[in-house]
C-alpha cells in the first residue's frame, strides 16, 4: 500500500536511546561518586519501571523525572537531592543526539514524516537539533508538550494535523514499543509497522500490519 505520511517513534526506533541514556547516567554516576559495575542496570530498571508506570498514567511526566533517581539513590543510600540529579541528568542526555544504523536510509525523503514521541521536551529538542535526521522530518509531537502519552491515540491524531489533515487510513505508524507505539496505532485506527529487531512475538491482540526487524525496510514498504 502507498501511504501519504509516516508517523514514526523516536527512541530505539530511530535513534539510539540506549547509548545516549549510557552515555548520561555515566556521567551521573561519576559525579555521584557511585563506583558500582551495575549502577546503569540499576538505573535502567528503575527508569523502565517509571516508564512504564507514565504510560499506564499512574505518574506524570514531572513526576516521573524526580521518582526514577529518588529511587536510584535510595538504592545506593545517598542523600542527594533528586530534583538537581534528575536536571542534572537531562542536560547531559539532551546533548545526546546519535542515531541508530540506517535511521536515516529509513526516512523517505518522498513522505512527509512526523516524529511521535513519548519523551521530556528538553531532552527530545536538543537531541533533534544535533542531528541529521531534523532535516527530513516535517513534524514533531512530543508527550511533554501536549499533556498526554502513546498510547493515547491523540498523540497519532495531533501528528496527522500537524502534517496538513492527513486521513489516518493513509498513514503508517512505525515503532518498537507493542504497549506505546503499535497499541497507540490500533487504537487510533492507523496501521502498525513494529520494528522488531530483536525477534520477539507479539501477543495476538495487537494488529501489526508490517513487521521489519531492519529499520530500512521502512521505504519500501511506506512507499507500495
Amino acid at each position: 500500500m502507498l501511504y501519504d505520511a509516516i508517523l514514526i517513534d523516536a527512541d530505539d526506533t530511530l535513534f539510539d536511546f540506549r547509548g545516549a541514556e549510557k552515555n548520561a547516567i555515566g556521567e551521573i554516576i561519576t559525579r555521584l561518586g557511585i563506583e558500582d559495575a551495575s549502577a546503569p542496570q540499576v538505573y535502567h530498571r528503575l527508569n523502565k519501571a517509571c516508564w512504564e508506570a507514565f504510560e499506564r498514567g499512574e505518574v506524570t511526566q514531572a513526576e516521573l523525572r524526580v521518582r526514577r533517581f529518588r529511587d536510584f539513590l535510595h538504592y545506593y543510600e545517598i542523600e542527594v537531592d533528586p530534583q538537581e540529579v534528575g536536571e542534572a541528568y537531562t542536560e547531559v542526555l539532551a546533548t545526546q543526539g546519535m542515531l541508530l544504523p540506517g535511521a536515516l536510509e529509513a526516512v523517505p525523503a518522498r513522505l512527509p514524516v512526523a516524529i511521535v514521541t513519548n519523551g521530556i521536551t528538553m531532552v527530545q529538542r536538543g537531541r533533534m537539533e544535533r542531528s541529521p535526521l531534523k532535516e527530513y522530518v516535517s513534524a514533531f509531537i512530543i508527550s511533554g508538550e501536549m499533556g498526554f502519552q502513546k498510547p493515547d491515540p491523540r498523540m497519532l491524531y495531533a501528528a496527522l494535523d500537524a502534517l496538513g489533515g492527513v486521513d489516518r487510513q493513509r498513514a503508517l505508524m512505525v515503532g518498537d514499543s507493542l504497549t506505546s507505539d503499535i497499541l497507540a496505532a490500533n487504537r487510533a485506527g492507523i496501521d502498525a509497522c513494529w520494528f522488531n529487531p530483536e525477534g520477539k512475538v507479539a501477543p495476538d491482540e495487537y494488529q501489526i500490519r508490517y513487521e521489519i526487524d531492519d529499520i530500512r525496510a521502512l521505504p519500501q514498504i511506506a512507499l507500495g
